[in-house]
């Protein structure tokens, strides 16, 4: 990422970053100190990292979030911070290497590893909600009463089990990351060559047990939607979890990691109930791998930045 602040009028150096200790959970809160006096109401944006990364990869991410929204006119009626945190069994909370490796570098785990870290993490939002505005505003002058969530490739998994399973995440970006847990895993055990794929077995395999996709299809949103569900209950529902919610999803036309084709019928039957969603919009980047480029961070931006516009007229007509 380049020229994050040509033009800013808050710069990277005095934009605040708080230190909390939350839950048990080491939280990075930026921008709490430039909220104005005469805003009332605040926006809390999570952003969530890769696997094999840890909060710093979204740092410059935060910062330039926060740089659009002091650019904005909505500054003084609504504030900004942004969340960010480790990842489960990530960074200050790494317990295991091994467990954050895929079936190709040796761990036999991988499916049940990664799902769990990323449905703990999912969890972890939640928590926090709850909790960081007893640490940020305690004085109770400012109401946190907008949750963002974001998130690149373990991270924008993440944020689709937010969107599906917490009424109060009201929006999401979701970069390279995909719904359907088990249409990702099924093309990452052919492309691993795993012998369950090859025999045909794979999902109540040990790589995928009946245990690891019961869970699953709970809490996943492509499990919790779509499978094996007919057209009337997957339209319910739909509306029951993601009804009003604004969902901007970027993907790389070239991902052989996370392909976009494992995102797609979700997303299509998503496109299909859209008068239930407040917005929907999809995009592919052609010949582009599994990457967080330059041009999803500008979508993401935009992203957040009219989300606080809207929400900040929406109330000034209350």
């Amino acid at each position: 990422m380049t020229a994050l602040f040509d033009t800013a009028c808050v710069s990277a150096s005095t934009i605040s970053k708080q230190k909390h200790y939350i839950a048990g959970i080491e939280v990075t809160i930026y921008g709490a100190s430039e909220v104005a006096q005469s805003a009332t109401s605040v926006v809390c944006l999570f952003l969530l990292h890769p696997r094999l990364e840890t909060l710093t990869y979204v740092e410059p991410i935060a910062l330039r979030c926060l740089q659009a929204h002091h650019e904005s006119s909505a500054q003084p009626e609504r504030g900004l911070i942004v969340a960010s945190f480790d990842q489960r069994n990530h960074g200050t909370r790494l317990v295991s290497t091994k467990a954050n490796e895929a079936w190709r570098s040796g761990n036999e785990l991988h499916a049940i590893d990664m799902f769990g870290i990323y449905q703990g993490t999912s969890q972890d939002v939640s928590l926090l909600i709850d909790h960081v505005p007893s640490y940020v505003f305690p004085d109770g002058d400012k109401t946190v009463d907008g949750w963002l969530c974001a998130g690149v490739s373990l991270g924008g998994h993440a944020t689709w089990l937010s969107l599906v399973n917490e009424p109060r995440v009201k929006g999401g970006v979701v970069i390279i990351g995909c719904p359907d847990f088990q249409s990702v895993m099924t093309h990452r055990a052919w492309k691993s060559k795993l012998g369950s794929y090859q025999e045909d077995r794979f999902i109540g395999s040990p790589d995928y047990p009946k245990t690891l996709d019961s869970t699953v299809r709970r809490t996943d949103p492509a499990g919790i939607i779509m499978r094996d569900r007919p057209q009337t209950e997957s339209s319910r529902l739909i509306k029951e979890r993601l009804g009003g919610k604004s969902i901007l999803v970027l993907s790389g036309g070239a991902d052989k990691l996370v392909p976009y084709d494992c995102s797609k019928p979700f997303l299509d039957l998503l496109k299909a109930e859209g008068q239930s969603l407040a917005d929907l919009k999809d995009i592919v980047y052609d010949g582009v791998g599994h990457d967080c480029t330059e041009q999803m961070i500008v979508e993401l931006v935009i992203f957040v930045t009219d989300f606080l516009s809207a929400n900040t007229e929406s109330k000034s007509k209350l």
